[in-house]
């Protein structure tokens, strides 16, 4: 019998696939399942399913996400990681306040968001995910808008401090939003009016000398 060693026994190698490959495929897994949340819904989320849409086989998806729980909650993290990157850029701005009204209404992330929220109800996982982030999301606002009013001695005008401005319009801005994705507009004219109002005359100016407001 040959040796298994000789020159001549063939020499096989365990081609690793690259990371970047790893990365790709992972995206690709969470951009389908995106895309079945958006169109029909979480429950639409099984292994199965997001293979077909990704052009993936099933084991594929869950040597990736060991079960639908993973996949579901690498899927929020991603998208609130880059909520937190807009908000980052946002707030970067001039004008945190409309900072905060537009990057709430961005209407994109309304029907994912909503599916996300749903999902909360039923898995505590998700719920505490959305409170993690929303809380960390809440935090650079407040920060922004302090740091905001103390560059340009100013103050809020009471009682509408940073916090509960903060709360304010991204409840406001994300309420609209989703009552203009399922048809209701009555009443949204008004209220954006009512808010712009509210957003001319909510800084104090505050007397250098005396540091009281004028």
């Amino acid at each position: 019998m040959p040796d298994d060693a000789s020159p001549s026994a063939p020499i096989t190698r365990t081609v690793r696939r690259p990371r970047t490959d790893s990365a790709v495929t992972q995206a690709a897994i969470l951009d389908a399942a995106e895309n079945l949340i958006v169109e029909e819904g979480y429950a639409a989320v099984t292994a199965r399913r997001v293979a077909a849409r990704a052009g993936l086989k099933p084991p594929l998806v869950h040597y990736h996400f060991k079960t639908t729980q993973a996949l579901l909650t690498a899927l929020y993290r991603r998208g609130a990681e880059q909520s937190l990157q807009r908000h980052a850029s946002a707030l970067a701005q001039d004008d945190p306040l409309t900072a905060i009204w537009q990057v709430n209404a961005e209407s994109d992330r309304t029907a994912l968001g909503l599916e996300f929220m749903a999902m909360a109800n039923h898995h505590k996982f998700i719920r505490e995910e959305i409170a993690r982030y929303a809380e960390q999301i809440r935090a650079i606002q407040v920060a922004t808008l302090e740091r905001y009013l103390r560059e340009r001695c100013l103050q809020p005008r009471p009682p509408f401090g940073p916090m509960a401005l903060s709360v304010m319009l991204a409840a406001i801005s994300r309420s609209l939003v989703m009552e203009a994705g399922v048809g209701i507009h009555l009443g949204h004219a008004e209220a954006k009016a009512a808010v712009a109002a509210l957003l001319e005359n909510y800084f104090i100016p505050v007397r250098l000398d005396t540091g009281s407001a004028t």
